[in-house]
Order: structure tokens, then C-alpha cells, then sequence
């Protein structure tokens, strides 16, 4: 049976862990820490979606990865703030030519890879989301997959993930193409229950992710508001959807654009979204660094890159970069 780690099993990471080791379509270990490793250790880990509880024993879990043995698949779910100081360890646990799958949010660090030469963002500079060329040098791009995530997850207590709605995952190569390797992982997905699938412009989807983010994300974060009570005011509403407008130009100039189909009045509707806590608010909450470069930094360098204005993002970002500030310097 395959060996997968799930490398970072938190929120999203520990949702992924449960269906994929409950479903026993492969041996699955996760890499956590702390208070949420402990309890993992003692009690399993356990997945809560509406009424429904399912705890799993993964095979390992720990956190030192050099304990694990070399793995087949490596889904790392961990935020972009960590990436970077994992990379010696993600290259380490890979079997040859094993995919490490990134389900992150965000402007992903393989950006440029796989883009045809000449491409309009090819050439675009990453050093907020891999100073130092650390993943790109140390795990190198090749190894990747992308993903991106629609799944509201929440740690609740150590060793418990609660899911607060319905969940899809994205996979793709940065190149494009429909690979054995994306084949077999969207089918071990897919073995398991979990809404998956196979895509073939990732960074198209990758700005449809954007807009939910920029326009829900920091504004939540910044005010301690759900996403659907930041809707209620009027003003944070009209914020939003200029936030929203700004990403789509940005998508636009890079040559990746959204769907034009996309509902935005929807988006903004507070009967259609959900009463949740998103990732930024929580992790303000809990004291934790944001991913302010990934989300809203790096789309500030692709916007300046591709000559778009974006004077709502301009005045979004000091403010959330003051925050994260403060929030690390607290914790």
C-alpha cells in the first residue's frame, strides 16, 4: 500500500489524514506538533463533520519527519510561513521521484515553473513566498504538485478537526499536463471519498481562490468579524467587492484569468456564506503568524508586475502586515 505523510496535519491536513487512513486506501502518517501531536498520540485523530465523528490511528505520527520512512506521497498542508524551513526535511522523506502535493493558499512558490518561456508571469520575482530560493534549490520544483482547497476546517481541540462545510481540492502540475503521477494522486483522493479533481490551468484556479481570500481573509482578520458578518456592514461589503474586482484585473494582467462566469454578487450575498471563522481569524486568534505574503504581498508584486493598480490592496496590506506584526510579537 502506498505511504503517505501528511505533513502539517492540521485544519485542512488532519481532514485529509481521516479520509484517507479511514477509507484504508493507504498507510498514512502525519507530521504534527505539540498539544495537537500529544493528543493525536493518546486518542487518535479525529474528524467532525455535522453530526458525524471518525477518528483514525495514523500509522505514525510525530514530529521529527526523519523518523518516517522514505514516502511514496508527501501532502504538505502546512502555511507558507513554514514552507520555506521544511524544505531539507520535505526533500529528505521522499521516496525517488515521489510528488510532494502543496494544498497552500495563496501564490504558490513552483509560480514560475512549468510556465512556457516568454509567458507574462515567468518572470515575475518570489522571494516573499521562497526567500532564498530555499525550496526551489534545497526540494527543488519538479517535486510539485499544486492544489488548491475549498474546505472550511477549524482545529478544535488537540487531535479534533471540525469541518463546517462542504470540501473539494484542486490538483494539478505546474506545467499543465495530465501526468501519471497527478492521475494516481487524484485517484487515491478519489478512493477515499474526497471531492477531487484533475486541472489543467491550476494558476486559473489558483486567482478563483484568490478572490474569496483577499476579499474575506484580511478583512476578517483585521476586524474579528465571520466572513458572513463582515457582509453586514455596508462599508466592509463595498471593500470587498472592490477587493474582488482588484484580483480579477490582477488575474487578468497575468494571463491567468477567473471564470468569467463567476457570481460575484453571490460571494457577497450574506444568506450564501458561511458563518465561519477563516484561516486568518483564526490564527490571530490563536496568536499564530498570517500568510500575508502569500495572499495579499505576492499578488501586491504580480499587480506591480503586470502595471494593474490596486489602491484597496495598497491600504489592506500595511494594515494586516501591522497586525501580523503584533500578533508575533505577543506570541
Amino acid at each position: 500500500m502506498k505511504k503517505v505523510t501528511i505533513y502539517g496535519a492540521g485544519a485542512v491536513g488532519g481532514n485529509v489524514a481521516v479520509r484517507l487512513a479511514s477509507a484504508g486506501v493507504a498507510d498514512v502518517s502525519v507530521v504534527a506538533r505539540g498539544a495537537h501531536l500529544a493528543a493525536i498520540r493518546e486518542r487518535g485523530l479525529t474528524l467532525i463533520h455535522k453530526d458525524q465523528r471518525t477518528t483514525v490511528r495514523p500509522v505514525a505520527a510525530t514530529d521529527n519527519p526523519a523518523d518516517l520512512p522514505p514516502q511514496d506521497l508527501i501532502i504538505v498542508t502546512l502555511k507558507a510561513t513554514s514552507l520555506p524551513d521544511a524544505a531539507p526535511a520535505l526533500a529528505a522523506l521522499r521516496a525517488p521521484g515521489a510528488p510532494v502535493l502543496f494544498l497552500i493558499n495563496g501564490i504558490p512558490w513552483w509560480w514560475s515553473h512549468g510556465l512556457p518561456a516568454g509567458h507574462a508571469a515567468s518572470g515575475v520575482p518570489l522571494d516573499l513566498i521562497d526567500p532564498n530560493r530555499a525550496l526551489r534549490d534545497t526540494l527543488g520544483a519538479d517535486a510539485a504538485l499544486g492544489g488548491v482547497i475549498y474546505s472550511p476546517n477549524e482545529v478544535t481541540a488537540p487531535g479534533e478537526i471540525t469541518n463546517k462545510g462542504h470540501s473539494r481540492f484542486l490538483l494539478g502540475e505546474p506545467d499543465g499536463t495530465r501526468s501519471p503521477r497527478l492521475a494516481s494522486t487524484v485517484d487515491l483522493f478519489a478512493a477515499a471519498g474526497i471531492e477531487v479533481s484533475a486541472r489543467t490551468d491550476l494558476r486559473r484556479d489558483i486567482f478563483g481562490k484568490l478572490v474569496l481570500n483577499v476579499s474575506v481573509n484580511p478583512l476578517c482578520a483585521l476586524t474579528g468579524l465571520t466572513a458572513r458578518e463582515r457582509l453586514l456592514e455596508p462599508g466592509i461589503r463595498d471593500l470587498s467587492r472592490t477587493l474582488i474586482h482588484e484580483v480579477i484585473a490582477v488575474s487578468d494582467a497575468s494571463g491567468f484569468p477567473v471564470d468569467p462566469d463567476l457570481d460575484i454578487e453571490a460571494l457577497l450575498d450574506p444568506e450564501r456564506v458561511p458563518d465561519a471563522r477563516p484561516s486568518m481569524l483564526q490564527d490571530v486568534l490563536a496568536g499564530r503568524p498570517m500568510e500575508v505574503d502569500a495572499l495579499l504581498g505576492q499578488l501586491q508584486v504580480l499587480a506591480r508586475y503586470g502595471e494593474v493598480a490596486t489602491p484597496a490592496l495598497d491600504g489592506v496590506l500595511p494594515l494586516l502586515q501591522g497586525l501580523n506584526r503584533r500578533v508575533t510579537q505577543a506570541g
